[in-house]
């Protein structure tokens, strides 16, 4: 038989059936060693993947860190800008108040709105309603509004960015009798910023508004204060399905809800249905009707009472309605509620009678005596029955005024980049003691609130 020699241990052997003990154990082996290796290869491959999952994992940990970190300082910056905005707005209060305190403070002056100069009811006209200030004499003093030229006629200043600080959210679209209202931004600057020492910037800006809630029909005076005893003013109703009438009807059946009303606009809260106070029925009262309007006369204070120097129509029909609710007075007809009513609104401004054109009255008095009212007054009704009846109601000066004011924070390095704006209202009332430094009766804050921008 053919030997064979083993490659291992290099023996000769035999037959088939002889094999080498050597080489048995080596296969043993090199098939050990192969299995063995199969099995590490399979635990490296997945400690790979473990790894790169970890991996995943961590980065999109530091993905989300660095958004949350990116995102806190985001709105930590909005909230420096918001923050700046009010501090402007504010602003823009202390100047008003302090504007109004200086002009209007005094008892002889005059108040009245800009309408007075001739400005028409006309959706455009947005400075009609701006308060106006008037001397003893009938010499113009200043327009209560940012931006307003200082004398002359109710416009900005060239040059003056306007905003509306009475828009769609308070009188709704805008139409004769329901004008927007404008102000003038001034803007807000320092002398330098860090980095840039010695550079002025332009940081914000504020703006303010004036607005005299004496030139509207209060929907609530105490009794306690009334000037004539029983006699409130009224707004006019001869159409129950106005928003006048609505109004109208609903403080009378909601009387006794009034005194816990803070503000004309929670007239809303009043529980009348759905159909009454809708909120167009506020917005299309908003010029021409306030909570409640009060004077000051020596040391007393009375509520209800209406300066006349306006020329809103829906007042002056609301007037002659309270001089119908005066007890023994010859009542005028509903038709001459309206027709008397829109005569007298659109003829106060050119009257020269009792007054100078394009100015307001600077008496009961005079109005008393002057042909406007006389000629509107249809017979037997005499001027003097009339303000018998009404007159002591009647003033030439307001001493409730709404003040509005906005406040906007730009980007310092891009000016016309707005941040954040903010804007607040504030009633203020003209109280009996005296103001620092001489001027006249102290002014004092009875309601605020920060407003957003559905809310002007």
């Amino acid at each position: 038989m053919k030997a064979t020699q083993c490659v291992f241990c290099r023996s000769l052997f035999t037959g088939d059936s002889e094999r080498c003990p050597l080489a048995d154990n080596s296969n043993r082996l090199q098939a050990g060693s192969y299995n063995q290796t199969k099995a590490i290869g399979r635990q490296t491959g997945f400690a790979l993947v473990l790894t790169l999952a970890l991996l995943a994992l961590l980065v999109l940990a530091l993905y989300a860190l660095s958004a949350l970190v990116r995102v806190d300082g985001q709105i930590s910056t909005m909230g420096i800008y918001q923050t700046q905005a009010r501090q402007n707005a504010l602003l823009g209060l202390n100047i008003a108040l302090g504007e109004l305190q200086r002009h209007a403070g005094e008892d002889a002056r005059i108040t009245g709105m800009a309408g007075l100069t001739g400005i028409t009811a006309s959706a455009g006209n947005t400075t009609r309603h701006w308060c106006g200030v008037w001397d003893s004499s009938g010499n113009f003093v200043a327009w209560l509004t940012s931006g307003a030229q200082s004398s002359g006629p109710a416009v900005l200043q060239t040059g003056v960015t306007s905003v509306e600080l009475v828009a769609t959210g308070s009188v709704g679209a805008a139409s004769a009798n329901s004008e927007h209202v404008i102000a003038g931004k001034i803007p807000v600057v320092v002398t330098e910023l860090p980095g840039a020492p010695g550079v002025a910037t332009k940081v914000g800006s504020y703006a303010y508004l004036v607005s005299d809630e004496g030139v509207k029909i209060s929907a609530f005076s105490p009794s306690i204060q009334l000037i004539i005893p029983g006699v409130r003013p009224l707004l006019i109703s001869t159409a129950p399905t106005s928003a006048q009438g609505k109004l109208r009807g609903a403080v009378g059946t909601y009387a006794g809800k009034l005194p816990a009303v803070l503000a004309y606009e929670q007239l809303a809260l009043l529980p009348t249905p759905a159909s009454a106070l809708t909120p167009s029925v506020l917005q299309d009262n908003f010029h021409h009707v306030t909570l409640t309007a009060r004077s000051v006369a020596g040391s007393q204070t009375f509520a209800g009472t209406i300066n006349l120097n306006t020329t809103s129509a829906i007042l002056w029909r609301s007037i002659l309605e309270t001089y119908n609710s005066a007890p023994g007075v010859t009542p005028l007809s509903a038709t001459n509620l309206t027709s008397r009513g829109n005569a007298l609104a659109s003829g106060l401004a050119a009257t020269p009678s009792g007054k100078q054109p394009n100015a307001p009255f600077l008496s009961v008095a005079a109005f008393g005596g002057s042909t406007l009212l006389a000629a509107n007054l249809p017979a037997p009704i005499t001027p003097s029955e009339f303000m018998a009846a009404i007159g002591p109601l009647l003033t030439v000066r307001s001493d409730t005024f709404r003040i509005r004011t906005y406040g906007e924070a730009v980007n310092p390095v891009e000016a016309t980049k707005t941040e954040a704006i903010a804007t607040c209202e504030v009633i203020v009332q003209r109280s009996i003691d005296p103001a620092p430094n001489g001027l006249g009766r102290k002014f004092i804050i009875t309601h605020f609130r920060w407003l957003g921008v559905e809310d002007l």
